[in-house]
């Protein structure tokens, strides 16, 4: 421990000198912190090595020291099927789970081979999803609770039962059964009677492609049949069961369900004369489909260990028996807001012109523009919209009293807010005519696939065509998908019309299965989401660029299983550790758009590289590279990141290059920062005590609660770290202190009171944080019932003023006063544009 807590202190030491040396440039001062920095890095490397020695003492199950689990390691997990299993209540502390940040590949084996004990109890290796692998956790769970709830956890499926079949992918393994960990909701009418799982749509589509030999990087275009899974992570669910495609999770089943009326295909089938709707499931057993109330048909794509059972019916039979649970999440949105290009999406369009890159900004300039000055764009840069149903306190304060916009707590919200909007939009973050939604695969030639054994369905889209009712008057749409690493985008002719209308139900992005997109896109249906823009100065752009590309083709590899034992799952873990790294791959891509001499073939070979990368984990191979392709591909990456990343990822200016006219870069100077007068001319006149739960009670000021308020708002910083900011892991401190201060006094409406009449009246308190994080639940319903009290709903506030006004008419907007003002411009600006003719 000793040794940890000196190497803990130089590597603190070793980043301050870092920090002083990028903060000077005097060449005496650099030189001198540099010999610093090489003294710290002896020292850390003499410590580390003291410190390995230490490690391999140790011949005991180790001990999780108790005095190291403080507050600011407490996180916050999401309702989830793993916690709905083992009980674990919402906004408590369960010590059932454990995640464990890997810095020591020693202390890991360690801890997966043999466990570790925490308060007398042994804990074990659950699991590591795929976001977990990245940033080196893992989870452990208590084993006497895994044992207690594992065969709900797995649907019976022991690892025994795997391993006398051969056993499996090791780090596949863990991503299934990390999908009881996903965030999600309970799927509470869900009837597995009503299921069954068939084979996925499967056909050659013929392409022209650049092929890769992933030996050689030679680079061939040629014309060739690829075979697509065009239902690789999809399936249908009848419109009479849900309207809305969603992501599912059931033990070791994942993947995208789409709302399908497969049974009108059918009786407009057997209608017609063609008698279908008897099919096999991936067992060969036969089902009818309208007899047997099938409602949900998965795909084997879906049900990752299906091979595993012996039937459908042996799956079925276990959920039910170990009461295994059914979820979803990410439910189609009822509104879908329009959605922001980032700088992998620009940086390909590298022919821009100025001109081209100004009416993209126009919406953002806007934004940035109106901030301050009007109520509709201050509350929907504040997340105050219809589309987020999942508003903060102070959010839905705002949505139900705008006037709180007046207050300067709400104030210091937007200067921050415009901050992040300057930064992100000089990152390549724009506002765009453009909204994600999920990728759907024509599920009518779906139907004609498996109903009526048509090996080469027409379905209803042909090569070139997608369908997407967000944009029913728009004849084209740019398809884009993150990661966007080579030119990407998938110009298409957007057909809606009535009859595909009757089969495609959803605010989707439908593909045909003519059409090679899914390769260009790089995209599953498991869910993964398109961004659909029908911004025409983008696809005028965008056609431009995609003149002469076509996809990519390499062939992929494939891992053998393995016995799953926990030396397998150390060795899966390290390999994933040390093997995925894709971010570094990204980045030198990005270099490369953003160069003054772009290469394609580099950008090609990278890109090959990144996708074996992603699937190392899985597959244990990566292509090596030629020699020669070695140098070249360094004499593109050696240079530092673009200039934008200072704005990107908060790069210091001497670690990135200088700025060029790369489309990004341009950014800096084309996105303006102006300064933000506040000028409330229609937001109306803002009363504090709205917010308190009486308006005529005369509130005294406690200086016990105040104190301790105080007190803990100070210590509150010092308990949050920016990793518990970016993982949202802040609603246990603050819960701590919304339970300390009402041991002071227990009625949370009067403590409410207490600190809105100091921190609003009295101390007129710019920070506001820890109030609304606490009592914000306290203060929305105050709101809503002084709101009842002093107005009704036959009052409107009006877009001129603000000010609240008796509603005397459907499109009633504005006061008299406003209104007069408004027609009065409106007839001036009318005259003006008559003798401008």
């Amino acid at each position: 421990m000793k040794i940890h807590n000196r190497l803990n202190q130089v590597y603190r030491y070793r980043n301050k000198l870092k920090v002083y040396r990028d903060k000077f440039k005097q060449e005496h001062i650099v030189n001198r912190v540099n010999k610093n920095l090489t003294d710290a890095n002896k020292r850390i490397k003499k410590l580390k090595d003291d410190l390995y020695k230490e490690f391999k003492l140790n011949n005991s199950i180790r001990t999780l020291n108790e005095q190291a689990l403080t507050p600011r390691r407490i996180i916050s997990v999401f309702d989830s099927v793993l916690t709905r299993t083992l009980g674990i209540q919402e906004n408590t502390l369960s010590e059932d789970l454990i995640v464990v940040q890997t810095y020591f590949f020693n202390i890991l084996e360690d801890i997966i081979l043999k466990g570790f004990l925490y308060k007398g109890e042994k804990y074990v290796v659950f699991t590591a999803s795929a976001g977990q692998i990245r940033t080196k956790k893992t989870v452990f769970i208590k084993e006497s609770v895994l044992k207690q709830h594992q065969d709900s956890l797995t649907c019976g499926l022991s690892i025994e039962s795997i391993n006398t079949q051969g056993g499996v992918n090791i780090n596949k393994y863990l991503a299934y059964l990390a999908l009881c960990n996903s965030a999600t909701d309970e799927w509470k009418d869900f009837d597995i009677n009503r299921v069954i799982v068939v084979d996925d749509m499967e056909t050659a589509v013929r392409s022209v492609v650049d092929f890769i030999d992933d030996k050689t990087y030679e680079i061939t275009r040629k014309e060739m049949d690829i075979m697509i899974n065009h239902t690789d992570g999809c399936g249908m669910i009848l419109p009479s069961v849900s309207k809305k495609s969603a992501m599912i999770r059931l033990p070791w089943i994942k993947g995208l369900l789409v709302p399908f009326p497969f049974d009108k295909f059918i009786r407009e089938a057997n209608r017609k004369g063609i008698k279908c709707g008897i099919v096999k499931d991936i067992y060969g057993k036969e089902y009818d489909i309208l007899k047997d109330g099938i409602e949900i048909i998965l795909t084997k794509s879906q049900f990752k260990m299906w091979k595993y059972y012996r039937d459908w019916q042996h799956y079925k039979d276990n959920f039910v028996k170990y009461n295994c649970q059914a979820a979803k999440c990410n439910e189609e949105e009822d509104i879908i807001e329009n959605a922001k290009l980032n700088y992998q999406m620009l940086q390909t369009l590298t022919d821009m012109t100025d001109e081209e890159l100004e009416s993209l900004c126009l919406t953002t300039q806007k934004h940035i523009r109106d901030i301050g000055k009007d109520r509709k764009t201050m509350l929907k840069v504040l997340g105050v919209t219809d589309s987020n149903q999942n508003k903060n306190y102070i959010q839905q304060a705002l949505e139900l009293y705008p006037e709180l916009l007046a207050d300067t707590y709400s104030k210091e919200i937007l200067k921050s807010v415009k901050k992040s909007m300057v930064k992100e939009a000089r990152a390549g973050k724009i506002d765009i005519n453009g909204k994600y939604t999920f990728i759907c695969p024509d599920l009518y030639a779906f139907c004609e696939f498996l109903f009526l054994g048509d090996t080469e369905p027409k379905g209803l889209l042909n090569d070139g065509e997608v369908y997407c009712n967000l944009y029913k008057d728009k004849p084209k749409l740019d398809c884009l998908r993150s990661p966007h690493l080579y030119r990407e985008h998938a110009v298409r002719k957007n057909v809606v019309d009535k009859e595909k209308g009757r089969w495609f139900i959803t605010k989707g992005l439908y593909t045909s299965c003519h059409d090679p997109i899914s390769k260009i896109l790089m995209f599953d249906n498991d869910g993964d989401k398109a961004l659909v823009c029908a911004d025409h100065a983008l696809i005028s752009v965008a056609e431009r660029n995609m003149q002469g590309i076509v996809p990519l083709q390499y062939n992929m590899a494939k891992a053998a299983p393995e016995i799953i034992t926990n030396e397998s799952i150390y060795k899966g873990m390290i390999t994933a550790y040390t093997g995925s790294n894709i971010g570094m791959i990204s980045n030198n891509i990005t270099k490369i758009w953003n160069s003054n001499n772009i290469n394609l073939d580099v950008i090609k070979w990278l890109c090959l590289e990144n996708n074996f990368v992603i699937d190392y984990a899985k597959t244990l191979y990566k292509p090596t590279r030629p020699p020669e392709i070695g140098k070249l591909i360094h004499t593109y990456t050696k240079s530092k990141v673009p200039h934008f990343f200072i704005y990107a990822k908060d790069k210091n200016e001497s670690n990135v290059e200088k700025i060029n006219y790369s489309v990004v870069n341009r950014l800096e100077k084309m996105i303006k920062n102006p300064v933000l007068n506040f000028r409330y001319s229609n937001v109306g006149k803002f009363d504090y005590r709205m917010l308190l739960s009486d308006t005529n009670e005369k509130i005294n000021l406690e200086t016990a609660i105040i104190q301790k308020y105080e007190e803990l708002d100070r210590k509150s910083h010092l308990m949050i770290n920016r990793e518990d900011q970016k993982n949202n892991n802040i609603l246990f401190v603050y819960n701590q202190i919304k339970k300390d201060l009402l041991n002071i006094n227990n009625d949370a409406k009067h403590v409410t009171d207490v600190l809105i009449e100091y921190l609003y009246n009295h101390k007129r308190s710019s920070y506001k944080t820890t109030l609304w994080e606490c009592f914000g639940d306290v203060i929305v319903e105050n709101i809503k019932r002084n709101l009842t009290t002093k107005f009704d709903d036959g009052y409107i506030q009006c877009d001129g003023c603000g000010e609240r006004v008796e509603k005397i008419g459907k499109n009633h907007k504005m006061c008299r006063d406003c209104w007069k003002d408004h027609r009065r411009n409106y007839k001036t600006e009318k005259q003006r544009q008559y003798r401008q003719k």
